[in-house]
């Protein structure tokens, strides 16, 4: 009960925060509607005489500030990109971060003072010009270390005379990046927690991180049969089993994303007590891969997808997979076979065959 109510408080929280950004975005959004609307609203003779000098005040106030919006963008779009190189597995869940936005909003600031100080010093200097060599020069000024001067011979930052202009922004960016992983640490944890709750069982874990890793498009082969190979070490009898558990949940995430982890427990967010979670289970594709797995032999599977399936590729395919092969688990065969079976056959006949099975 402790963990359902920490879960849900953290959630609660997140939504807020998520809230409290649509809403500052939707605000934006209709305060740049109106300022366009103004802009090129058309001025006719039946046009009231307080339209026009607004439409100049808005237009010469829009025309003012859009260099400081145009380097901002460009500050914000250095910040957003760092982020999501860092946090290639969270992007999403990285920039709904409070730290992340501090990150965006100090690129957008910096960069807004540097075109002050340019526009101040360098007044001559075309404004198309001035744009460019803040949003592009001062974003890559700020992360550059200039070796002024380096003794012949020496190895490395030793014997060098350097102009380091990028370490501030490096303490920073580092503080930032911590405290983003930090943050993500939590909703990681709570994640694998609810995982924990709804699919208790290490057999269910394991079919669900094996599948997970198996249906990435992106992976490489090498990186698919590493990360299998990984998962396969956590079925060690000497491994801890509470330790076994939280990593393949860890690892349906990281190889799933939050996103996947939220469609797999829908029913828990839905707040449903575990008498009718335990309800649901069995009719959910997972369970019911669970269930083929666990309740048939690789022959067996052959025969009931010869049964239920009129379709010759299908069978074929399943005949093929079913093939021995020593280099791989009959575990692994029989839960891309019973997922390739529910794809194409379908939930409710592969019910009514488990429920016959259970009859006899």
């Amino acid at each position: 009960m402790a963990n359902t109510s920490n879960n849900e408080m953290m959630f609660g929280r997140r939504t807020k925060f998520t809230r409290g950004m649509k809403i500052g975005i939707a605000i934006f959004l209709l305060f740049l509607a109106a300022l366009i609307t103004i802009i090129v609203f058309p001025i006719t003779e039946t046009t009231p005489t307080w339209v026009e000098p607004l439409q100049t005040n808005v237009y010469g106030f829009t025309a003012r500030i859009a260099p400081y919006v145009l380097v901002g963008l460009l500050g914000a779009t250095v910040a957003v990109a760092e982020l999501v190189s860092t946090f290639q597995t969270y992007p999403r869940e990285a920039l709904r971060t409070r730290w992340a936005w501090i990150l965006i909003g100090v690129n957008v600031v910096a960069a807004i003072i540097a075109l002050v100080v340019v526009r101040v010093t360098m007044t001559e200097m075309n404004t198309s010009l001035q744009i460019l060599s803040v949003g592009v020069g001062f974003q890559a000024i700020i992360r550059t270390r200039f070796v002024l001067a380096k003794r012949i011979g020496s190895d490395g930052e030793e014997g060098e005379v350097a102009l380091n202009l990028g370490w501030l922004y490096d303490q920073f960016q580092n503080l930032a990046r911590t405290q983003i992983d930090l943050e993500l640490m939590n909703n990681r944890r709570t994640a694998v927690t609810r995982l924990l709750d709804y699919y208790p069982t290490m057999a269910e874990l394991y079919d669900i991180a094996w599948y997970t890793i198996t249906s990435r498009a992106t992976l490489t082969r090498e990186q698919e049969e590493q990360r299998k190979a990984d998962l396969e070490k956590l079925l060690d009898p000497k491994a801890p089993e509470n330790f076994a558990k939280s990593s393949m949940a860890l690892a349906i995430l990281e190889n799933g994303g939050q996103a996947y982890v939220e469609l797999l427990l829908t029913q828990a967010m839905q707040g449903l007590s575990p008498e009718a979670m335990a309800a649901i289970k069995p009719t959910s594709g997972d369970q019911l891969i669970w269930q083929l797995v666990n309740q048939y032999s690789l022959d067996e599977l052959v025969e009931l997808t010869k049964k239920l399936c009129q379709s010759e590729k299908v069978v074929d395919y399943v005949v093929q997979a079913a093939k021995p092969d020593p280099a791989v688990n009959t575990a692994n065969q029989k839960a891309t076979i019973a997922h390739f079976m529910v794809q194409q056959i379908g939930l409710e006949p592969l019910q009514k065959a488990l429920a016959e099975q259970k009859r006899e």
